[in-house]
């Protein structure tokens, strides 16, 4: 590697902070020969190889450097010299009048009796603009009466700056703004009529406008930060619209959401309404027919009660006929002829009555006492015949509420919940 000063090698000197090194060469092989531009390049050269002899290109760069700082010239860092770039401007905000204002030229018209002129009125003003959201418009006059000078005055709002804006360059895209004002301007149509000139008005445009006007009668105005009134309240508003839309958006999705649950709380609420038609006539059926049974089982009731009280009358009947025939025995008896005949045979009749009394006696006597026994046993058959009937008709109940229970399970309303709402 070698490094000369010549003037043979390839044109040029675009890094050369050493002043007078032009071209270096450095011998890559036998026969191949790299060319640097210039000190600089051979020392971005040396710092940044990193394939072979490393080492060795490192220390030249060092040899470089400190040869490069002992004649006095600047050392920049490998990366600096060509890894920057200059973008924009660090401020890009201007200063504008405010409220919004745009400058309308040529509005005169022609002049009065007194030599003073006239021009365009406010109002007037205003229709020949009314595309543009201007809110009032005022001229400029002088001694010498309207100066054809006038201005549209917009909204203090970023959306007054943009409408004011709007109509600036419908002028420039018409070709009758600042410049063309300024510079070439046809005050006069073919035909007569005044062409009329615009553009957004500055600071110089308020004070020309201002020139003869005293206390009340000035233009207010103030100059203010572009980037504060417009573009602040630009994004502002963006920011607002990107919010205004995701709570649109969410009212609707929650409308959709509130309709989906209307309707099916309608449907649902409908179903209930029939479910609850259909119990209540299941339920007026179901009273009919436990009134039928009720009916049933009285008539029942009183049929089996009816049989009963025939067999009790019979059973009365019976007895009171076994009364009468014992009675009617005893009669007999008694009144049979014992004082006929001879006295052994007046004693054998006595004896015999007396027999048939005793007899009579002692058999009703046994009759009483299996009677009552039998009543007795027939009480305690009956008392435990109702206790079985009343044991299984509890049993009966029973099943009835458990099936009944059941069924209810069965068919018991789920649980409604209303769903959530998400941001």
């Amino acid at each position: 590697m070698s490094g000369d000063r010549r003037g043979g090698g390839p044109p040029g000197n675009g890094d050369n902070p050493g002043g007078g090194w032009e071209t270096i060469e450095k011998k890559k092989r036998p026969g191949a020969i790299d060319w640097f531009k210039g000190l600089q390049s051979l020392v971005t050269h040396a710092r940044t190889k990193g394939s072979k002899r490393v080492k060795l290109h490192r220390e030249l760069a060092a040899l470089l450097e400190e040869e490069m700082s002992r004649r006095g010239s600047s050392v920049v860092p490998s990366g600096e010299q060509f890894g920057k770039w200059k973008g924009l401007r660090e401020s890009t905000d201007r200063e504008i009048v405010w409220p919004p204002m745009v400058i309308v030229m040529n509005t005169l018209l022609e002049k009065d009796e007194d030599d003073k002129w006239l021009g365009m009125g406010n109002q007037e003003l205003l229709e020949y603009f009314s595309d543009y959201a201007a809110t009032k418009a005022r001229h400029a006059y002088g001694p010498g009466g309207h100066r054809g000078m006038s201005v549209l005055i917009f909204e203090s709002s970023a959306v007054g700056y943009m409408e004011a804006e709007r109509l600036h360059k419908h002028f420039i895209d018409q070709r009758t703004d600042r410049d063309t004002w300024q510079n070439r301007r046809v005050p006069f149509l073919p035909g007569g009529k005044r062409q009329l000139y615009g553009f957004l008005a500055r600071k110089e445009d308020m004070e020309t406008f201002n020139r003869h006007c005293q206390g009340k009668s000035r233009l207010k105005y103030e100059m203010r930060s572009h980037n504060e009134m417009v573009v602040a309240q630009m994004k502002q508003m963006s920011e607002d619209n990107q919010q205004l839309n995701y709570l649109k958006n969410k009212v609707v999705k929650t409308e959709q959401r509130s309709k989906v649950v209307e309707e099916t709380l309608g449907v649902i609420t409908q179903k209930l309404r029939e479910t609850m038609e259909e119990n209540i006539f299941v339920r007026s059926k179901a009273k009919e027919k436990h009134s039928e049974y009720e009916e049933e089982m009285k008539s029942q009731e009183k049929f089996f009660h009816d049989q009963i009280e025939n067999i009790h009358k019979a059973t009365e009947d019976k007895e009171s006929e076994f009364e009468r025939l014992l009675q009617e025995e005893r009669a007999k008896a008694r009144q049979c002829d014992v004082d006929s005949g001879t006295t052994e045979n007046r004693r054998l009749r006595k004896e015999q009555v007396q027999r048939f009394i005793e007899c009579q006696v002692k058999d009703v006597q046994e009759f009483e006492v299996e009677r009552d026994e039998l009543i007795k046993a027939h009480e305690e058959k009956k008392v435990q015949l109702k206790k079985e009937y009343m044991a299984k008709e509890v049993e009966l109940e029973k099943e009835f509420d458990a099936a009944l229970t059941g069924l209810m399970e069965k068919h018991r309303p789920g649980t409604f919940q209303a769903s959530s709402s998400s941001p």
